[in-house]
């Protein structure tokens, strides 16, 4: 019986990593296929306001996100206005596996993967016709009092973790989360110290030649903050406080090369 379940887990991994390759040469090509995200709500601990404020979310309440990514490619001669597709599915109360403590090998990555590959196919199984982008929005009440736990987006998976607080006043900040992590599974990477927040120069900059250098007019999307001083940033809040690089996207392949 173990045996049998053995191998019924390896094709399920393998119908996966299959998925994640249709998807990864759809969105390496061209951009000209339809790129679907799902949004799945998952409430990450078991207080009354976390589930209401859950109950209450919409699809119109990550409307900016597409927009963002809309008018960021037109910016670069992209027409993503019929590509992207992003779908609100019901929420779920399962957690996922944690991640790997910091300074763990390489082993326990992959365990780690595996194990969210299984949890992920689960709670949101894969129509096989269709793969989706997963974005599991872990969201925790206030009262929890708990650090949240570092968000990821897995381009290998097309998963993306992104933990939050339940408060309605977050909204924008949450999409401006999403969307860095939705960023990462396209391909784009961090520009910024993930120990102080302060956005590298210059790849962290959105007009790493402006002059002055500072303050930044806006936020580089992937750096997360702009610069207001050489010692100084800004977390940004909303997506309007940030833009979309050439680096960033020369990495997601809407340019070909970046300066």
């Amino acid at each position: 019986m173990f045996k049998i379940l053995r191998i019924l887990f390896l094709l399920l991994v393998l119908m996966s990593v299959w998925g994640t390759y249709r998807m990864q040469q759809t969105v390496a090509k061209d951009w000209s296929g339809v790129v679907s995200i799902k949004v799945i709500p998952v409430l990450a601990d078991d207080h009354a306001s976390t589930r209401t404020f859950v109950n209450s979310l919409k699809r119109k309440d990550f409307k900016e996100v597409t927009q963002y990514l809309n008018q960021s490619a037109e910016h670069y001669g992209r027409d993503l206005s019929h590509v992207i597709e992003l779908e609100l599915a019901e929420p779920i109360d399962s957690i996922p596996p944690n991640l790997p403590e910091v300074g763990a090998g390489k082993l326990a990555h992959i365990i780690w993967s595996l194990k969210l590959r299984w949890w992920a196919w689960n709670n949101q199984l894969n129509d096989h016709e269709d793969y989706h982008i997963r974005l599991f929005m872990l969201y925790q009440s206030p009262a929890e009092g708990v650090q949240l736990r570092h968000s990821t987006g897995l381009r290998n998976g097309l998963i993306g973790l992104i933990n939050v607080r339940a408060l309605a006043p977050n909204k924008r900040f949450h999409n401006v989360v999403l969307t860095h992590e939705l960023l990462h599974i396209f391909g784009a990477s961090d520009k910024y110290d993930t120990r102080t927040g302060e956005p590298h120069y210059p790849e962290g900059y959105v007009q790493p030649n402006a002059k002055p250098l500072w303050p930044q007019q806006h936020a580089e999307i992937m750096g997360r903050a702009r610069a207001l001083s050489q010692d100084q940033h800004e977390v940004a809040e909303r997506l309007s406080h940030t833009r979309l690089s050439e680096l960033t996207a020369s990495e997601i392949g809407w340019t070909h090369s970046a300066n």
